[in-house]
């Protein structure tokens, strides 16, 4: 009914468009949630302090959108890697914490990114173990930024959180997950017997599973949202709570959110450059919803090389 209606809807109503409809549990009842669709909300930023978030524990998505951390864990995105660089300026620019936060950014593509300062790649010979060791370091912050927060409970005589006890977002993306997994043999060698996929995978998921309460999160992105053999891991998919796909096909949505919670979406519309299918569990976009990240009108990668060279120097 969703595409009959927004067909239909004329005069004021004309740039109106069916984008939910709700049905209740005895389905006795369809709750159609129409929007003007021709309105633009996108963040236009000509430069990057434009992107500043207004605290450490959002990501701006959009005008009236964001990424509340305080309630959403690690992030699932398909597709465009511009997009996350938007997310990566916002963390640097909250800057570190003196509590070992980081903005790791791992490239096994080598490519532009991998040319910026801290950014992990591979070495010349297409070795993985410097990845790997950068894995390693992380999924330790996770365990002292929790020590630290444990003492402070102690003190307290109540729970604190991170973004309370004044630590900023620790932040690992993982670019070309799925090849990136494809780098590690399979089985470990008598020589160096934690080079192997199963380390990879296992620190993966203790970063994934355990690093939110520490203000640690994860950004695992995939060029198609492949979850077969040797591609996403379902465990993987299940435990980030944030999902983004750009540019977005509905076989690609089955495989990120599952075929039933497509079934809300409203009529499919042509998508541009930036424009997304979004979802994160903060209570306040639990539904996948049509976003579009922010415009940046200036050097992109200059910015981040030099946000990352300042950010590790403070």
């Amino acid at each position: 009914m969703g595409p009959s209606i927004s067909s239909r809807l004329r005069g004021r109503f004309s740039r109106y468009a069916v984008v939910l409809a709700e049905a209740d549990v005895a389905c006795n009842q369809v709750t159609f949630f129409l929007e003007d669709v021709t309105l633009h909300r996108e963040i236009k930023a000509s430069r990057v302090e434009d992107l500043c978030p207004a605290n450490s524990y959002e990501f701006r998505v959009q005008n009236g959108t964001s990424i509340d951390l305080r309630t959403s864990g690690s992030m699932l995105i398909a597709g465009k890697t511009t997009g996350v660089i938007a997310l990566l300026l916002q963390a640097l620019l909250a800057g570190p914490d003196g509590h070992g936060s980081q903005v790791l950014i791992i490239d096994p593509k080598q490519a532009e990114p991998s040319r910026l300062p801290r950014v992990v790649s591979l070495n010349a010979d297409g070795d993985a173990r410097a990845i790997l060791s950068a894995l390693s370091r992380f999924a330790d912050s996770i365990k002292e930024r929790q020590s630290f927060l444990n003492d402070r409970s102690t003190e307290t005589g109540d729970a604190v959180h991170w973004w309370d006890a004044g630590l900023h977002v620790s932040l690992l993306f993982m670019d070309e997950y799925v090849a990136l997994r494809t780098l590690f043999p399979k089985r470990a060698s008598k020589e160096d017997p934690d080079y192997c996929l199963a380390t990879f995978d296992g620190l993966v998921k203790r970063i994934v599973t355990m690093g939110a309460s520490a203000g640690c999160y994860a950004i695992i992105s995939i060029a198609e949202a492949s979850v077969e053999e040797g591609g996403l891991p379902s465990m993987l998919r299940s435990a980030c709570s944030t999902r983004v796909l750009f540019k977005p096909t509905l076989p690609e949505a089955r495989l990120i959110w599952g075929a039933e919670r497509l079934l809300d979406l409203g009529a499919p519309r042509t998508f541009s450059p930036g424009d997304a299918w979004f979802s994160s569990t903060d209570g306040a976009h639990d539904r996948i919803g049509f976003v579009h990240f922010p415009i940046m009108d200036f050097p992109v990668y200059r910015e981040l090389g030099r946000l990352l060279d300042l950010y590790f120097r403070e």
